[in-house]
């Protein structure tokens, strides 16, 4: 089988077909290294790791740093290898992070020196691994600095295990909104068939231009663009952490063609006084992923004729799932099209089934399933978790979702944010959308809470725009008028701003346990 099979070394034939063409730029330190650079990186990083270090294949590197060239250089690194990496969200807590540690137990962990103060938890647990800064300054105890790599001369003594597709190729944590981090094992084949699946469904090609606004501890910090751009041959602009600022500064003078981001982002990127004044006219498109964005936030960059459209991605499906044919639309049809997370992408095979199983009807609600060439290989070290999510070769992504007439997916919400309202299924994100259309409404969350008549009513969580105010029976209404009537949220509150995880997501774990009362906030 072609799974086990030996990979290509990426690095290597990419610098030999495109080796003088600019790769990636670090925008921070002014940085741009070619193709050629990025296959001599990657191999100095190689040599270090089994000569220096005496790693070999299927041993763990770990980043807990803000993002950089190192990554890039890490990952292609693996393909020469076999070494695994994974990276920690530096915003979890230390004893999260610690628990990841023991499960993986990685060698090697490179930090920044942002995250000086959390590496320091992790010194002191006894274990044998070596500390590595890749940006700022590095702690005086450690034995080599990433600039000690970038000079390292090959012995020609490391011995080389080149991975194989079935190999896992990186670990991503997943933990969504409502459970700890899980570590997905992302085979070769998996990293590969999602960049061709991008490749083939966007029309990516060596002129494109990314610039990576997420974190590269996200699956769609890694997948939907960034790796799939370098495959392509394109480049990719890099930037230490999110600044609005930077990213109009970017667009002015990088003209990047393509771009996958977050509402939250897009937000503060259209807030900014020079965001009326930047030129968008070099993009291609931009995606949002993480939660639908609202049809507001999509106006304002419509109206600046940038195409910007939902797309819909899990770790341990791809992350590359379903993405409107945004190359062939129109900004009409993407506004007609505006809470859809389109059709599906190259190599995904797709299933909306009932609670027993058994496929739906177009037009009507099921769990979304996803087989194929893109899926995960299991979690790490977790085979009952595994085996509960993955059945009979399908993967249950525990969403639930609806296919119209032209073939278009709409997200309803998670199967376990669902209530139950006098026997009806409420899924909160359909009248998270109605709010969100109010005038006065900057975003909602709606969740259920136990009601003695109808055993569960809504409760929704409002977040205003600055100078706008509204009253609770307004917004009511409003639902009523926009929506059937039992969708009416029976409790409501005013927040200045909604509990959100590192990548945007409002944090329903947290939202529930802060105000999940039956009573108005």
């Amino acid at each position: 089988m072609i799974s086990n099979k030996t990979v290509p070394d990426l690095a290597y034939y990419r610098a030999r077909i495109t080796g003088r063409k600019e790769a990636v730029v670090d925008y921070d330190s002014k940085r741009r290294y070619t193709y050629a650079q990025i296959e001599q990186r990657a191999s100095k990083l190689a040599a270090f790791l089994l000569e220096k270090l005496d790693l070999k294949k299927g041993d763990r590197v770990a980043f807990c740093s803000e993002n950089s060239i190192a990554y890039i250089d890490t990952f292609f690194m693996s393909y020469k290898t076999g070494i695994i990496m994974t990276s920690y969200n530096y915003k979890m807590g230390k004893n999260e992070i610690s628990v990841l540690l023991e499960q993986e137990t990685p060698r090697v962990i490179f930090y920044s020196e942002k995250q000086k103060k959390l590496i320091e938890h992790f010194r002191q647990d006894g274990s044998n691994r070596e500390y590595i800064c890749i940006i700022g300054e590095p702690d005086k105890r450690d034995k080599y600095s990433y600039e000690d790599i970038m000079a390292y001369e090959a012995k020609g003594t490391a011995v080389y295990e080149p991975p194989c597709f079935d190999d896992v190729n990186m670990l991503i944590h997943t933990g969504g909104t409502t459970g700890g981090p899980k570590a997905a094992m992302m085979s070769y084949w998996a990293i590969f068939f999602n960049a061709i699946s991008q490749i083939l469904t966007a029309s990516l090609n060596r002129q494109d231009c990314a610039n990576v606004l997420l974190p590269f501890f996200h699956t769609a910090g890694w997948n939907v663009l960034m790796l799939p751009v370098l495959i392509a041959g394109g480049s990719v602009i890099l930037t230490a952490e999110f600044c609005p600022e930077t990213v109009l500064q970017i667009i002015e003078s990088e003209r990047p063609t393509v771009c996958i981001g977050i509402e939250p982002m897009y937000k503060a990127i259209a807030r900014h006084p020079n965001f009326a004044k930047t030129d968008f006219s070099c993009y291609r498109w931009m995606l949002n992923g993480a939660a639908p964005i609202s049809r507001g936030t999509m106006e304002i960059y419509l109206s600046k004729g940038v195409r910007v459209v939902n797309a819909y991605g899990m770790t341990e499906a791809g992350p590359n799932n379903l993405c409107p044919g945004v190359n062939d639309m129109t900004t009409e049809e993407i506004s007609s099209k505006w809470s859809s997370v389109g059709r599906p992408m190259f190599f995904n095979n797709i299933r909306l089934v009932n609670e027993d199983g058994v496929d739906v009807p177009d037009g009507e609600n099921g769990e979304l399933l996803f087989n194929g060439n893109l899926t995960f290989s299991g979690y790490w070290r977790d085979e009952e978790k595994t085996q509960s999510t993955v059945r009979d070769k399908w993967l249950y992504t525990g969403d639930i979702a609806y296919k119209d007439e032209d073939g278009y997916f709409f997200i309803c919400g998670r199967k376990k944010s669902m209530y139950v309202s006098g026997g009806e299924n409420i899924y909160p994100i359909e009248i998270e959308h109605v709010l969100v259309g109010h005038p006065a409404v900057e975003c909602a969350c709606v969740f259920g809470v136990p009601d003695e008549k109808w055993g569960e009513v809504g409760k929704a969580l409002i977040v205003l725009k600055p100078g706008c105010s509204v009253t609770k029976e307004e917004l009511q209404a409003y639902v009523g008028e926009n929506s059937a009537s039992i969708k009416i949220p029976k409790y409501l509150g005013f927040l200045k701003e909604l509990p959100r995880n590192p990548v945007g997501k409002v944090d329903i774990k947290a939202v529930v346990k802060m105000y999940g009362n039956c009573a108005d906030e």
